[in-house]
């Protein structure tokens, strides 16, 4: 009698490991383990600090300086949180520096053009007035 293999590719089919089932599985897990750095990636890289460098841009930090301030505390925070592999709360962190620097964005613009509409509807009399004439001059000058 010959004894064979174990790893014979001549038992029958049923008794057969296919080889590609660990590629598969590996396969099949590789996306999941990545989904944290991607979310953070987007969240706190992208939209966070977009959101947060658009309201320093309405000026925010002078018209809605509470808002503007936590928002930029909350995306140093997640950003933290990233250096320390803690992606999930880093992501929410993220999520409350957008929220809020897109507040403090929106209160700014409407800010700015409540301040520009005061300053066009009311004007100094001193414009409506007639200019003094100019004080003559003598011709002995």
């Amino acid at each position: 009698m010959i004894d064979r293999c174990l790893t014979s590719c001549y038992r029958p089919p049923r008794l057969r490991i296919p080889r590609s089932v660990p590629t598969v599985a590996v396969l099949a897990v590789a996306p999941l383990l990545g989904c944290g750095p991607v979310e953070y990636i987007s969240q706190v890289s992208n939209r966070a600090a977009s959101a947060v460098s658009a309201a320093k841009l309405a000026q925010a930090d002078r018209y809605a300086p509470y808002e503007y301030t936590a928002a930029e505390e909350y995306l140093h925070k997640a950003r933290e949180e990233g250096g320390y592999a803690e992606y999930q709360d880093a992501i929410e962190y993220g999520q409350k520096s957008e929220d809020l620097a897109n507040r403090a964005r929106a209160i700014a613009v409407s800010k700015q053009a409540e301040s520009a509409s005061k300053s066009s509807r009311i004007t100094p009399s001193s414009e409506h007035e007639e200019p003094a004439p100019a004080p003559k001059r003598s011709e002995s000058e």
